[in-house]
């Protein structure tokens, strides 16, 4: 209790220390005399920290005793509790009435209708000159350009440079031979909100999946010097799936005549033509079956079969509102020159909803 005493005592020292050094001198030193006599000042404070601090000094010394000290810091504590108590008894802060006349010049400045800084009518209407209005972000008006983002599912075919089928897709399950896409994109409506031609961009994701039918996949074919070839699986009793996935990455540019009302989009007949650039990011075979066991065997082979990396088609698109029918037809051979027995091209026709 007496060292949370004494931490209290030498804290409020340094209070004093400055309430001492801020006060002015007095002009007459009998007046001074008298008031200290009544009343103890923070010089009284400041003395018994002193005592104190010159008592730990001469315990470490060894100049007194242990038993000695703390008799003399008894009679210290006992000393500064009643100086201390009778300065707070009597203290009273000079600013207080200052700084509660401040407080009340500041109100009557700076708020309410006596402000002498700025009127009522100051504050009524600060918040006139912002504008919250966010009705553009709904607005229904005309437009001329709008967000796209597109979904389209249909059947895929390998065909000649004459539109007809290639024979590999004798062994193709054609009903499911499927391409699917979904596409982000924007559409700009080309000489003002009443022009019907629209220009379409963006970037999509698609992929084309190749069934296979009497046992067969593809594979790098060693009787054709490593070139691309439709084989038979070995090693299964019996084949229940096989199939081959390419995934790419479309590019389309697309010209649109959109018979829409005046700043709508799609919202009426439209034809569109354009082209489509792709870059493939995936060519992965794989089947499964019973092995000549019975057990089920499953095999995944990712190789991209000698096909292009790049390529690009021709888009031919007839729409009704958001629905629409897309064909496609790429204009490069799907597989590297001489790297399979035809000249195949990889085309489609689907079927899509365009949501802007």
């Amino acid at each position: 209790m007496k060292t949370l005493f004494l931490s209290s005592a030498l804290a409020l020292s340094t209070l004093m220390t400055a309430q001492v050094i801020q006060q002015p001198p007095a002009a007459d030193s009998t007046i001074i005399e008298s008031v200290e006599e009544a009343t103890p000042t923070g010089g009284d404070v400041v003395w018994h920290a002193i005592k104190i601090s010159g008592l730990f000094s001469d315990l470490n010394e060894g100049v007194i005793t242990k038993e000695e000290a703390q008799a003399k810091m008894d009679s210290i504590i006992s000393e500064l509790y009643l100086a201390s108590a009778s300065f707070f008894e009597n203290y009273v802060p000079d600013t207080v009435e200052e700084a509660l006349s401040w407080n009340d010049d500041f109100s009557a400045a700076y708020s309410g209708p006596d402000s002498t800084q700025y009127s009522q009518e100051h504050y009524d209407t600060t918040f006139e000159d912002f504008d919250f209005d966010f009705s553009s972000f709904f607005d229904d008006g005309p437009k001329t350009k709008v967000g796209v983002f597109g979904f389209h599912l249909g059947p895929n075919a390998l065909v000649l440079s004459d539109r007809s089928m290639s024979s590999a897709m004798d062994n193709m399950n054609a009903g499911l031979s499927w391409e699917s896409r979904i596409f982000f994109g924007q559409k700009r409506r080309i000489g003002g909100v009443k022009s019907p031609v629209q220009f379409e961009t963006g970037l999509g994701i698609a992929s084309s999946v190749f069934s296979f039918k009497n046992g067969m996949t593809i594979d790098k074919d060693p009787m054709m010097f490593g070139a691309a070839n439709l084989v038979p699986i070995s090693g299964l009793s019996n084949v229940r799936r096989s199939n081959w996935n390419i995934g790419t990455f479309d590019v389309p540019a697309i010209l649109h005549l959109d018979f829409s009302p005046k700043g709508t989009f799609d919202e009426g007949l439209n034809i569109s033509f354009g082209v489509m650039g792709r870059i493939r990011y995936l060519s992965q075979a794989a089947y499964n079956g019973e092995d000549m066991d019975g057990d089920f065997y499953t095999e995944i082979r990712t190789n991209s079969f000698h096909t292009r990396l790049l390529n690009y088609a021709l888009v031919g698109q007839l729409g009704y509102k958001k629905l629409k029918i897309t064909g496609k037809l790429e204009q490069l051979p799907l597989f590297k020159d001489n790297y399979f027995p035809e000249e195949a091209y990889l085309g489609s026709i689907t079927v899509g909803y365009s949501l802007n």
